[in-house]
């Protein structure tokens, strides 16, 4: 039979326990802090990104700016407004508000069909 760990044994055996559990703990506390930046980095990134096309079609509708990526960049996006504007009105004849919360309810199941 084996011999049961001495009071000092079982006390360094825990004591190496929670060292290494707070070691964990702050390197996850860590790890979280870094991505949480990465993603606002990314999101700030991105945000930055809808200005400058923003920007880029305002200087193209001003005609400073000709290059012909830009211009056809900026015709794609007048053709989805387009779209969206014809998809809005239909929704509005249909009795649909189209800015509304996507979990609104629809009038089909707000009759009680």
């Amino acid at each position: 039979m084996a011999d049961k760990p001495s009071g000092a044994e079982l006390g360094d055996l825990l004591g190496k326990f929670f060292s290494r559990a707070q070691h964990e703990a702050s390197r996850a506390a860590r790890y979280g802090r870094d991505m949480l930046a990465l993603r606002q980095l990314r999101t700030d990134r991105d945000q930055m990104f809808v200005k400058l096309g923003k920007e880029v079609r305002q200087l193209v509708d001003a005609g400073e700016v000709s290059h012909p990526g830009l211009v056809r960049g900026v015709g794609r996006i007048a053709e989805f407004e387009e779209r969206i504007r014809v998809a809005e009105e239909a929704l509005r004849r249909a009795g649909v508000d189209p800015d509304a919360d996507a979990g609104a309810a629809s009038p089909s199941e707000e009759g009680g069909g």
